[in-house]
């Protein structure tokens, strides 16, 4: 490992509990409340995992997948039997170079097809990811507005893996270090998530073409 990348990687953790402490105690002072009510943490990738509505979508992305898996059998099986019809046939026949050209056809059709789909899942992928994001900040201020507290930290499990990068760039990425358990408001925040989109009318998220 890189002495030089540790060393300031050590100084900007050091720096940030610094930071971090002076900001709890003029909290304290400010507000007179214990520094352990003012603060909490979310299990953001725990949120996503168990919110009905990612769950829901996944649903809908598998019931997808397998329509699209059907539809390109279909496709590909046209390709190959009118290859096989080329292939079969003389080339001097006068309908060879027509066939020739749908078979050529039917290969470009089929590759367009199949990245207009990719952008476009890709895209509601993208979307939805963003709205649901948005949605667990919302509840996760609707929960620490209603109970006190004044920051909420975001909190995520360190993975063990032999990549040296990987590692790094975990550590890099991490700004939660320790949190007690009773700050945790993750399961409150699920709640909250979960109520309030099955009070909602439920309907299909993705809209692929």
């Amino acid at each position: 490992m890189n002495g030089k990348w540790l060393a300031g990687l050590l100084g900007g953790v050091l720096a940030g509990a610094v930071v971090f402490s002076v900001t709890s105690a003029l909290l304290a002072q400010n507000t007179g409340m214990r520094i352990s009510g003012q603060v909490a943490c979310v299990d953001v990738v725990k949120a996503f995992n168990e919110y009905q509505r990612q769950k829901d979508l996944n649903e809908e992305m598998k019931q997808l997948q397998q329509e699209l898996q059907q539809e390109d059998e279909q496709r590909r099986q046209k390709i190959d039997e009118l290859q096989a019809t080329v292939q079969a046939m003389d080339e001097q026949d006068p309908a060879y170079v027509q066939r020739m050209q749908e078979w050529f056809e039917l290969q470009v059709e089929y590759k367009t097809w199949g990245e207009l789909k990719q952008a476009h899942l890709t895209r509601e992928v993208g979307l939805w990811s963003g709205k649901m994001y948005q949605e667990i900040v919302q509840a996760t201020a609707a929960i620490a507005q209603n109970d006190g507290y004044t920051l909420v930290l975001y909190r995520d499990e360190f993975q063990l893996v032999a990549d040296p990068q990987a590692v790094q760039e975990q550590i890099r990425m991490r700004k939660l270090l320790y949190a007690h358990p009773s700050l945790d408001i993750t399961q409150a925040v699920l709640d909250k998530l979960n109520a309030d989109y099955r009070a909602q009318a439920q309907q299909k998220m993705l809209r692929i073409p």
